[in-house]
C-alpha cells in the first residue's frame, strides 16, 4: 500500500520485473499495461511514477463490495480454495519427553499451529502430528536419573548420570514413580529397572505436555512414537533399503551412511560399534512412513540446533529415491526470554528450565501465542515478559484486542438506541472518503490477499503484522470521526457498516493466530 494517499490505493512494480524478459524500459510497459487497465470497472485511475511504477486509484464499487463480502461471509471472510487440492502432514515441537515443555518448544508449538490454520484457511486438507522420542541414550538418562533421585528418597547416596537430568521436575517423577511402583522395584536387574522408569517416565512427561499443549490451544491429529517404528521392524526395514541401494558400509566396527554422496558435509553412522541405531535410522524410517501415507506436503518445523541432522535425514531420503520435493524443512530460531532487560537462561539438563506451564502463568495465553508470531521463524525473538504482562496500549496484544472491544461496544450502542442494523448493500461507501476511513477499507480489501500470502508463504507473522496495522487504523478512524449521531444518517449508517467489517476481520485474523477477540476489555 502507498504510504501516501494521493499515490493511490494500490502501488505495483510489476513493470521492473518485465523488463529484462521483454527487453522494454519498465516505463514502456508501465505505460501499456495502464492503457490495457483504464477501462476497468474497478479501477478509477492509474499513473505511472517513479520510472515505471503502477499506481491505481480504485473505483467506489471496490469499497463497497468490500463491505458486503465481509458482511455475507462473515468468520468465512479471508478464506479461499487455492490449496483445495493439497493435503499436508505439518510435524511441530516433537520435544523430547525427557522433560517439561519450555519456551523454545512454546515458539515451535504456536508457530506451526497458526500455519496449519492459515493453510486450511486457503483450502488445504492439514494433519498435525508430533514425534516422540521414546527410546535411546536420551530416554535412558533419565530413568536412570529417576532412579537416583528415588534413592534419595530412600536416603540413600546416589549420583545422576554426567548426560542425566537435574531439573526439580525429576524429583517429582522420582516420587511418583515409587507410588506407582513401591521400593521393590529397585531390587530388580538393572535392565528391567531401567525400562520400566523409562516407560513410567516418558508417560507422565507426555501427559504433562499434552495438557500444556492444550492449554495453548494446540491439540495433534496424531502422536507418533518411535517406539513403534522398532516394534514394527520399520528401523530395520530403513537400514536394509538403503543396503539394497549400496548406501551402507562398514567401518571401525560400525555402519555408515555415505552422505558425502548426496551432498552432505560427512558421513553419517547408522548403527555404533555397540548395536545400537543412531538418530539417523529411526528418523529415516519414520520420514518413510510418512512418504507412504500418501501426503502431497510434508512439512518440518524443527529447531536451530536440528538443520545438520534433517540435511543428513534429507540426503538419506534420497539415496532411497523418495520424492523429497514434497518436503519442506522450516527451521525456527531461538528465543530469547528477558525480564527487566535481563536475559533468562534455560537449561533443561541444569534444572534452571523454565517451563512453559510457568509462562502460561505469567503472560496468559493470548500474550503467549502472538508474541511468538511477531516475527518470521527464521528470525531470532526476544520475548519481553514486562511488555507481555502490561495492560496497556503498548502491548500489541492489548492494542489489537481493544480495537476490536471498542468496535463490538460501538455496535452495541447503536442496537440499544434503537439504529438499524449495519447493512452493507445499503451503505453508500462513498460517502467514506476521509483518510482514516478509506485507510481502514483499504486494510479490509487486501487482508483475504495477506492471508494467501502467510499460507503459501509458510508465513503467519504477517497476519499479526496485518492485525496491528488494521488496529492502527481503526484507532485513527474512530478518534477521528464520529460514528453514531454523525450527520447525515447515511455518513453514520456507511461508518457503522464500516465498523460492522473492521471488527470481523480483526476477530477473523485473531481467529487464525489463535488469540481470542474480547468483546469488553
Amino acid at each position: 500500500l502507498p504510504r501516501e494517499f494521493a499515490h493511490g490505493d494500490l502501488a505495483c512494480p510489476v513493470a521492473f520485473s518485465l523488463a529484462k524478459a521483454v527487453k522494454r524500459s519498465p516505463y514502456e510497459i508501465a505505460a501499456r499495461l495502464a492503457e490495457e487497465l483504464a477501462g476497468d470497472a474497478l479501477i478509477s485511475k492509474v499513473e505511472i511514477a517513479g520510472g515505471g511504477y503502477l499506481n491505481f486509484h480504485f473505483g467506489e464499487s471496490v469499497w463497497r463490495e468490500t463491505l458486503i463480502n465481509i458482511e455475507e461471509s462473515q468468520e468465512r471472510y479471508g478464506t479461499c480454495r487455492t490449496l483445495s487440492s493439497e493435503r499436508f502432514l505439518v510435524e511441530f515441537v516433537s520435544a523430547n519427553p525427557t522433560g517439561p515443555l519450555v519456551v523454545a518448544n512454546a515458539r515451535h508449538a504456536v508457530f506451526g499451529e497458526a500455519l496449519c490454520r492459515c493453510l486450511e484457511a486457503v483450502g488445504a486438507a492439514v494433519e498435525r502430528e508430533c514425534y516422540v522420542n521414546d527410546t535411546g541414550s536420551q530416554v535412558r538418562n533419565l530413568a536412570l536419573s529417576v532412579e537416583a533421585r528415588w534413592r534419595e528418597l530412600r536416603g540413600e547416596s546416589a549420583e545422576i548420570p554426567p548426560d542425566g537430568y537435574k531439573g526439580e521436575y525429576v524429583k517429582d517423577l522420582a516420587a511418583q514413580a515409587r507410588a506407582r511402583f513401591s521400593d521393590s522395584l529397585l531390587g530388580e536387574a538393572l535392565e528391567v529397572r531401567v525400562q520400566r522408569l523409562a516407560e513410567f517416565s516418558v508417560g507422565e512427561i507426555v501427559r504433562q505436555q499434552e495438557d500444556d499443549l492444550r492449554r495453548m490451544r494446540i491439540s495433534y491429529d496424531r502422536w507418533f512414537h518411535e517406539k513403534d517404528l522398532h516394534d514394527e521392524g520399520r528401523v530395520r526395514e530403513a537400514l536394509e533399503a538403503l543396503k539394497s541401494r549400496g548406501a551402507v558400509f562398514e567401518k571401525d566396527g560400525a555402519q555408515w551412511f555415505p552422505a558425502t554422496r548426496f551432498g552432505d558435509e560427512k558421513d553419517r553412522v547408522l548403527i555404533r560399534s555397540d548395536g545400537q541405531p543412531t538418530y539417523v535410522l529411526p528418523d529415516l524410517a519414520y520420514h518413510r512412513h510418512k512418504f507412504a501415507r500418501g501426503y502431497t506436503r510434508l512439512i518440518d518445523i524443527v529447531g536451530a540446533d536440528h538443520q545438520t541432522e534433517m540435511g543428513t535425514l534429507q540426503s538419506a531420503l534420497t539415496a532411497l529415491g523418495e520424492e523429497t520435493g514434497r518436503m519442506e524443512v522450516i527451521v525456527v530460531q531461538f528465543v530469547n526470554l528477558k525480564r527487566g532487560g535481563e536475559k533468562v537462561l534455560m537449561s533443561k539438563r541444569a534444572g534452571t528450565v523454565i517451563p512453559l506451564k510457568e509462562l502460561l502463568d505469567e503472560v496468559g495465553v493470548d500474550v503467549a501465542r502472538f508474541f511468538f508470531l511477531l516475527r518470521a521463524p527464521s528470525s531470532h525473538l526476544d520475548f519481553d515478559l514486562e511488555l507481555a504482562k502490561a495492560t496497556s496500549m503498548d502491548n500489541p496484544v492489548y492494542y489489537i484486542q481493544y480495537a476490536h472491544a471498542r468496535l463490538t461496544s460501538l455496535l452495541e450502542n447503536a442496537r440499544t438506541q434503537g439504529l438499524p442494523a449495519p447493512s452493507a448493500a445499503a451503505a453508500d461507501a462513498s460517502l467514506l472518503a476521509e483518510p482514516e476511513t478509506r485507510l481502514v477499507l483499504r486494510k479490509l480489501a487486501r487482508y483475504p490477499l495477506l492471508v494467501e500470502k502467510a499460507a503459501c508463504g509458510r508465513a503467519p507473522h504477517l497476519v499479526t503484522h496485518e492485525l496491528l496495522e488494521l488496529a492502527q487504523a481503526v484507532h485513527q478512524f474512530y478518534t477521528r470521526n464520529r460514528v453514531i449521531g454523525a450527520k447525515p444518517v447515511g455518513v453514520q449508517q456507511a461508518r457503522l457498516a464500516l465498523v460492522g467489517a473492521a471488527r470481523q476481520t480483526i476477530a477473523n485474523g485473531l481467529g487464525l493466530l489463535g488469540v481470542s477477540a474480547p468483546e469488553r476489555m
